[in-house]
């Protein structure tokens, strides 16, 4: 096993990772070191943590509260594109639109900030997560970020911040039943 000390001082991970023959690992890892599919998280700090948790079980990314929830699904807030390739401007509904911000309550979600829209999703499914993808073996590149779906070979190579969710089924909030 190599430890990787310089790339996990730079990420800032409380504990050094190992490279194994099947993948990443921490040299002191613990059972809350892998999520339920078995990838490996971050130990980057409470904020994460709370983030990933939030994210998880569809509470407020903001106070950590039960999220809004109507007959339409939970409410998230969703940044409007910047239209740019990596960015692209949504052609009617961002239908399938995949996001790392865990959803909101109604009182963090009334007033959307600039730059935001509020939505309600009938279906929220976790995909897949965020974070930092490291080389496999004889793979000559570094650590990049990166968002893997669930099932993607490279995931054993993959050290988690955050969950995502795939939105479907929305309903923008300022025309639900007329309100908002």
């Amino acid at each position: 096993m190599t430890t990787f000390l310089a790339q996990t001082a730079a990420l800032g991970l409380a504990s050094p990772l190992e490279r194994t023959p099947h993948g990443l690992l921490y040299a002191d890892e613990r059972d809350e070191d892998r999520s339920i599919e078995g990838v490996l998280l971050s130990r980057t700090g409470t904020e994460t943590s709370s983030r990933r948790t939030a994210m998880e079980q569809l509470l407020c990314g903001v106070c950590s509260g039960p999220s809004e929830r109507t007959g339409d699904g939970v409410l998230w807030l969703l940044p409007i594109p910047a239209g740019t390739p990596d960015d692209r401007v949504w052609d009617g509904w961002p239908e399938g639109v995949t996001t790392t911000h865990p959803p909101v309550c109604r009182r963090h979600g009334l007033r959307p900030e600039a730059g935001q829209r509020a939505f309600y999703a009938a279906e929220a499914d976790l995909v897949g997560v965020h974070g930092t993808l490291h080389p496999a073996p004889g793979i000559l590149a570094v650590p990049v970020d990166r968002m893997l779906r669930f099932g993607d070979p490279r995931m054993p190579w993959m050290v988690a911040d955050s969950y995502v969710r795939e939105l479907r089924r929305l309903t923008r909030a300022d025309e639900q039943r007329g309100t908002r």
